[in-house]
This record gives structure tokens, C-alpha cells and sequence, in this order.
């Protein structure tokens, strides 16, 4: 009748959830008529791609139809190896065919991004940073530029962004400007910030890319170079704390896919990974909880006059900014 209804997209993951999930594979198996039974462990598999799709700690997905197709597909792969049950590897082999439409254009935009070069994975740069995105239910490498200009205005200085932001997004660039005073003590009344999303052709949303946007910004003005082999999602409060962000799991997937060897992700989104065993050794997962650990581990050689200038500059002003004297050991896999 026209009206709108909110629907959960997932379910605390108890005992009880998990039984009627189990139920619900039986249940597609019997509906299909023609794919074999699950083996414990393709079933455990499923529970655990509901566990990774539901994109929550603690949680199981509600998306059931997507969840359907994962098990028809992965009956089918059985039924032509002409096997009696459908075991693990067949959902394994199911979770790259069965893939959503949001899921494939998000491929063939990685595709694209990768044959013009879009983004890097090697290399230092100054004001380059690879943040990550969720486009669909697929996760996207973002890379953001930024650069440092005299201010065109007489007045003061502008922050300008480009790359279809968004209002939450919006918000998110102009309380960098804030943490650049705090952090750095620099008055960028008269300076112009452009700050550029390349490739963002469906627009930015949210404000998971801030901490993409600091680093960026804050290694255009000092002139330290960017780690290109590291790639960044957070969000940031005005005090320098990185804050939770949704998505982990699927931006930690894209940026194995791409190349990249280093992510970065809030501590507190720790317990929400769930990326494939295939991927837990290519790529390096490091928690962090404030902007200055993202410095330690982002920024390229230089990163020592940052460091130190931070340190100064929290010591005259008696602000509270957490430098950790050494780095300590990532978390290569979950």
C-alpha cells in the first residue's frame, strides 16, 4: 500500500538463531529437490559466511535469499562432481560464483580501477592515502589526495573536496581542519585544502574515510610521504580517537585483492573480522586507537620529524595525544 517497513538485516548470534539457520539449509535442500545434503561442515561454513555477512560482531545475517543462493549453488558444484554430499570445498567453490549484482559491479569497478592505475599498492607518496569503502555489499579501495595551496580568498582559507560527497561525508572533511590545529598547531586560515575522492562516480557517504582524509592532509602539509602499500578505514572524533567504522571485513578483502599488504582498522572493530583463510597470510591487519598510531604506522621514512613534532607540540600545549615509544607487533591474521 505504499508504506515503508523496516526490516532487521540480522540476529544475535545464540544457539537458537543458529539451530533455525541450520534449519533453513535443510529446508533450501528439500525445497530444490535435486542438490545433496550438507555435510556438518559445509554447514559450518554457511553459519560462518552468515556470521561474516551479517558485518556485525556477535551477529548473523538475515539476508536470506543471498544466503539461499550460496547453498543451491554449492549443491549444484556437488551434483556435478557427482558427490553424495556437498562438502566444504563445494561452498567454497560456491562463495566465488554465487556472488549478488552489487557484488559483481563491484569487481568490474575494482577491474577498471586496476587497469588505469587508480590506485597504488607500492611506493611512498606525499598526500596519498588508500582509504576504503563499501560499495554494495563489496568492499572498494578509495584512494585520497590531497593538496596545499595559498588561500585564494583574501578572508581565509577554504577546505574543498571533490568526489560527490555526501552530507555525513561533508562533516567528516571539515572536522579534519580541527585536528590539524589541535595535533600540529597550524593555522590554516590561510591555506586552501583540496581534498579529491578519485573515481567516486556513485558519490561518498559516511565518515569511515576520515582518518584517510587526516593522513592525507596532514602528510600535504608537512611533506611526509605515505605508505602506498598500507591502506586505512576509521572514522575520527575531534580529539584524535579513531572510532568504529562498518564493513571491515569486506574492505579488508578488497584491499588483499588489490595488492596491498597493510590495513589498518579501529581496535574496537577487531572481534568483526571474519576475512578468508585464503587471505589471513597476504595481508597484515593493525588495530589502532588514535590518529598518532596511524601516523607510526602509515607515514613513509619521514615519519620521524612527525613524530617528534607531535610529541613538541603535545608537551607545550599539555594535550592528551597517546605516542607509543615503539611500535608494537601487528596482528598478521584473525
Amino acid at each position: 500500500y505504499g508504506y515503508e517497513v523496516y526490516m532487521r538485516d540480522t540476529m544475535e548470534d545464540t544457539l537458537e538463531n543458529r539451530n533455525k539457520l541450520i534449519r533453513f539449509v535443510a529446508q533450501e535442500i528439500v525445497r530444490d529437490g535435486k542438490i545433496p545434503h550438507f555435510t556438518q561442515d559445509a554447514v559450518a561454513e554457511i553459519m560462518r559466511e552468515a556470521k561474516r555477512r551479517s558485518g556485525r560482531k556477535g551477529h548473523l545475517t538475515l539476508m536470506l535469499r543471498d544466503l539461499g543462493g550460496l547453498i543451491r549453488v554449492s549443491g549444484d558444484v556437488a551434483r556435478a562432481e557427482s558427490s553424495h554430499l556437498t562438502e566444504v570445498n563445494h561452498v567454497m567453490q560456491a562463495k566465488k560464483m554465487a556472488r549478488s549484482v552489487e557484488q559483481q559491479l563491484a569487481d568490474r569497478y575494482m577491474e577498471r580501477r586496476k587497469d588505469y592505475s587508480m590506485f597504488h599498492s607500492s611506493g611512498d607518496e606525499i598526500g596519498r592515502v588508500n582509504g576504503l569503502a563499501v560499495m554494495g555489499d563489496s568492499g572498494i579501495v578509495l584512494p585520497i589526495m590531497a593538496e596545499i595551496t595559498p588561500a585564494q580568498s583574501k578572508e581565509e582559507g577554504k577546505i574543498i573536496a571533490t568526489g560527490k560527497l555526501q552530507e555525513i561525508a561533508k562533516e567528516a572533511v571539515t572536522n579534519v581542519s580541527v585536528l590539524i590545529k589541535k595535533f600540529l598547531g597550524e593555522d590554516i586560515t590561510k591555506k586552501d585544502v583540496h581534498i579529491q575522492f578519485i573515481g567516486t562516480y556513485e558519490g561518498v557517504e559516511g565518515d569511515s574515510a576520515s582518518i584517510s582524509i587526516a593522513t592525507a592532509v596532514i602528510s600535504a602539509l608537512e611533506g611526509v610521504p605515505v605508505k602506498q602499500t598500507v591502506a586505512m578505514t576509521g572514522s575520527l572524533s575531534v580529539r584524535g580517537d579513531v572510532m568504529p567504522v562498518g564493513g571491515v571485513t569486506q574492505k579488508i578483502e578488497a584491499a588483499a585483492q588489490a595488492g596491498i599488504k597493510t590495513v589498518l582498522i579501529p581496535k574496537s572493530n577487531m572481534g568483526d573480522v571474519l576475512i578468508d583463510d585464503s587471505m589471513k597470510n597476504s595481508i597484515e591487519i593493525i588495530p589502532v586507537s588514535n590518529i598518532s598510531e596511524v601516523f607510526e604506522y602509515a607515514m613513509g621514512s619521514q615519519r620521524t620529524r612527525l613524530i617528534e613534532k607531535l610529541k613538541k607540540f603535545a608537551t607545550e600545549k599539555k594535550i592528551g595525544i597517546n605516542i607509543p615509544e615503539t611500535i608494537p607487533t601487528p596482528i598478521r591474521s584473525i
